[in-house]
């Protein structure tokens, strides 16, 4: 029977690879779509580099911890638990830009252009990246809440006092909770917008560009509700639920959600943005047939 390390070493293992595959594969099809050279697909190319730079992450570090039964590196691993924590805030604010985006592309269609220009949208990004850096590195390193890698159980966990359990609960789980709250809220609120301007949308062939400009915001405001969706359930079950577990597998789970979230992130996007996933088909399908055909033309001359 295997052990309880072995079963959480390998769930890492399939968890972050399938990660890792699903956010390069988003990348890559991303940057050849062109409707993702807006704003909303430059965010969501920089959400796919977040992800695939925790899979990497988790799967250089975290996983070899957990296979084998090293100690040295635990006392350096506070380094890592605040990398980690730095690429998963840059990705919950990219998140909520992304959704502000959806927004302002339903409530503000004349401003959205200025608004979301590429010059203010990289500002965006740049600005998640300094807020989330200065924000991990004062509270996890100056202020000693360090993010050790617990050996016993295999996840990340904060020190057990009273200082860091304060520090955590405000600046951990209520910013990050608000700002997910916040990330649903715009999303609804876009949802329900773009239905309603899709239903009023007639079958004319004369306006058929509108009506697929409309299903791709849709395709993009569905994107983004699952991604928050995605996180605010990760937070819940890290600051409240895993405290009341007891069973090794389940806790390693439950407190490892915040993390594998971040790499199911890949499949979220694939299935709730229809544009994308149908670009995967094509490319699947394209490099099946040029295989068949190569295949056929090498039998014929032979």
């Amino acid at each position: 029977m295997m052990s309880d390390r072995w079963i959480s070493s390998m769930i890492t293992v399939f968890v972050m690879t399938f990660g890792l595959i699903t956010n390069i594969i988003v990348l890559m099809t991303a940057r050849k779509l062109s409707s993702m050279r807006s704003s909303f697909g430059i965010i969501t190319k920089n959400q796919a580099i977040c992800n695939i730079s925790m899979c990497i992450l988790f799967l250089l570090f975290v996983s070899p911890l957990q296979f084998t039964m090293l100690k040295v590196p635990y006392q350096y691993s506070h380094y890592v638990g605040t990398l980690s924590m730095i690429i998963y805030e840059i990705a919950a604010q990219l998140n909520f830009f992304n959704s502000l985006n959806r927004f302002c592309a339903v409530y503000m269609i004349f401003a959205y252009d200025r608004i979301f220009s590429s010059f203010n949208t990289y500002f965006l990004r740049n600005f998640a990246c300094v807020v989330a850096v200065s924000m991990c590195v004062t509270f996890y390193e100056i202020l000693g809440c360090y993010l050790y890698f617990e050996p016993e159980y295999w996840i990340f966990s904060y020190p057990e006092d009273d200082h860091c359990n304060k520090l955590t609960w405000y600046c951990d789980f209520i910013f990050n909770i608000g700002l997910v709250g916040a990330t649903l809220f715009f999303n609804l609120l876009a949802a329900y917008k773009a239905a309603k301007l899709h239903r009023i949308v007639s079958d004319t062939t004369g306006i058929r560009q509108s009506k697929d400009q409309r299903q791709r915001e849709l395709n993009f405001i569905r994107q983004s509700f699952f991604q928050g969706l995605s996180m605010s359930v990760a937070l819940i079950f890290y600051h409240i639920t895993a405290p009341l577990i007891e069973n090794k597998i389940l806790l390693f789970l439950d407190a490892s959600l915040w993390a594998f979230m971040l790499a199911f992130e890949g499949g979220i996007i694939l299935l709730s943005n229809q544009e994308i996933l149908l670009a995967v088909k094509k490319k699947r399908h394209g490099l099946f047939v040029s295989t068949t055909k190569l295949s056929s033309s090498y039998a014929f001359q032979s």
